[in-house]
């Protein structure tokens, strides 16, 4: 009646944790670019941030004569520095999606029960 099954198996000490713990260790000495598209988006985050931190300097040096235009280049200059930081932060955060700890505990119950 009582089958011997492993359903201790993901405790503490067992084979299960001790890997899952190690492949979250080699995930983190992944190279900060491991893509072309990484590469491309790190780029384009970089040249944004810069476009926009430059249209805020000149807007507030007043190299720009009419204040009005002044005003709203720094608007996009401003618009422009934030999506580049949030494709920067986006970017950065996708690269340790495929490992997640979803696909950790279904590895883990699906080992488990082999």
């Amino acid at each position: 009646m009582i089958d011997n099954s492993n359903k201790s198996e993901g405790v503490e000490g067992s084979k299960f944790v001790t890997d899952s713990l190690n492949s979250s260790f080699s995930d983190k000495t992944q190279p900060l670019v491991g893509s072309v598209d990484a590469f491309v988006s790190y780029v384009a985050a970089t040249l944004q941030i810069i476009t926009g931190m430059t249209l805020i300097v000149i807007s507030i040096l007043g190299m720009i004569a009419p204040m009005w235009f002044s005003a709203i280049l720094s608007i996009v200059g401003s618009v422009s520095c934030m999506t580049g930081v949030f494709l920067f932060y986006f970017t950065s955060a996708n690269k340790g999606t495929i490992d997640g700890l979803i696909n950790q505990a279904i590895r883990r119950v699906i080992n488990s029960q082999n």
